[in-house]
Formats: structure tokens, sequence, C-alpha cells
């Protein structure tokens, strides 16, 4: 049984993005169980409506209109097709956005590394 992941990247450096709700794409990895294989770059439609619109520290207030809105987002940017999710940082609308979807969140840090394959193999167990 195969495994899909999300991670929010800058570009096709695989590079982690820090704010998830902002990462201008999430590159989804299918795991086997033994590797994983990247799938794709799914842009997240999300960052590039906030890109022309809000200010760069813009934080929406948590309300159920906000969280649907981000479940949109989820949904268009087919993250809602994945298991799981590997983040740093998650804003409350986001968070509840995914579990809303049914996407299981992953939380590491910058010691766990700065690209998605390294963070990926170091989570290799919690997707087991």
């Amino acid at each position: 049984m195969s495994i899909k992941v999300a991670v929010p990247v800058k570009d096709e450096s695989l590079e982690i993005v820090t704010r998830t709700g902002r990462a201008p794409f999430f590159a989804i990895f299918e795991f086997d169980g033994n590797e994983f294989k990247l799938l794709g770059l799914n842009e997240n439609t999300h960052a590039g409506e906030h890109e022309h619109g809000h200010g760069h520290g813009h934080q929406e207030e948590h309300t159920a209109d906000e969280v649907e809105h981000h479940h949109k987002h989820v949904k268009a940017s087919k993250v809602d097709d994945c298991d799981y999710i590997v983040v740093r940082a998650l804003g409350p609308n986001m968070e509840d956005a995914l579990k809303l979807a049914g996407v299981k969140i992953i939380k590491v840090s910058k010691k766990d590394g700065e690209k998605a394959p390294e963070v990926l193999e170091k989570i290799k167990e919690q997707l087991k």
C-alpha cells in the first residue's frame, strides 16, 4: 500500500518553506514503505492569492469562514489527496482545513533538514 505525502516547498529545489500557507508549491511524494518517489509539484493556490491581496504580515482571524477558505485551497492544490503533510509551522485555519480534508499533520523543525527528501527520510518510521 502506498502513502501520499505533501511537503510545502519553494520550488524544484524542494527547499521546505516554513509558513505552509505561503509556500509556492506542495511537493507530492508517494511512499511505498521503503522509498519516496516525487510525483510532482502542485501550485499552492492560497499563496498565489495572498501575493496579490494581503501584506506580508497578514494573519487571518480563526473563524469557520477562514477555515472553509483554506479548505477550498487545500482541495485546489490537491493536498486533500494526500494521507500526510509534513510542515514546520501551521496557522490554525490551515491546520483545521487539513484536518477537515483528512490529512494527517507531521511537524518537523529546521534541524530535521532544509530539503524535503532529507526530512522525509527522517520521518519514515512515522509513516509505517
